[in-house]
């Protein structure tokens, strides 16, 4: 995990076998929601904690032990369902604009090249 550029990520059950690059660590949450330790570890002032943790200098990484012992706050039901809510509904918007732009992206190709349809998408962010 490299804390400094907050990339930590969710993994729903249905992506199950999925590979990914780069290196991380893979945490199975109990006892709190998945949503609000994603955001916790997303935190600015929690990537840089974890950033003064990381070990070496061309790929600075944290250790899951290392992870394991943050001080992980403790949030009332409220603050939780609210986080959660926020983090599904930010998920739920993200998926439907990017199927927006690939459809989009599909028109391109058709009426004009793959190249520009490849423009479009990079100019979204969903590349």
């Amino acid at each position: 995990m490299r804390p400094i550029r907050r990339l930590s990520a969710q993994i729903d059950p249905d992506q199950n076998g999925y590979v990914c690059s780069s290196g991380f660590v893979i945490l199975e949450p109990t006892g709190i929601r998945p949503e609000l330790l994603l955001t916790f570890l997303r935190l600015p002032i929690i990537c840089e904690l974890m950033d003064l943790l990381a070990s070496a200098s061309m790929y600075p990484a944290i250790s899951e032990a290392e992870i394991l012992g943050l001080p992980l706050p403790s949030v009332d039901d409220a603050t939780e369902k609210a986080v959660v809510a926020a983090v599904q509904e930010g998920r739920a918007a993200r998926a439907h604009s990017l199927l927006d732009a690939a459809k989009r992206a599909v028109e391109i190709a058709i009426e004009d090249s793959e190249a520009a349809a490849l423009a479009y998408l990079d100019k979204m962010g969903a590349v």
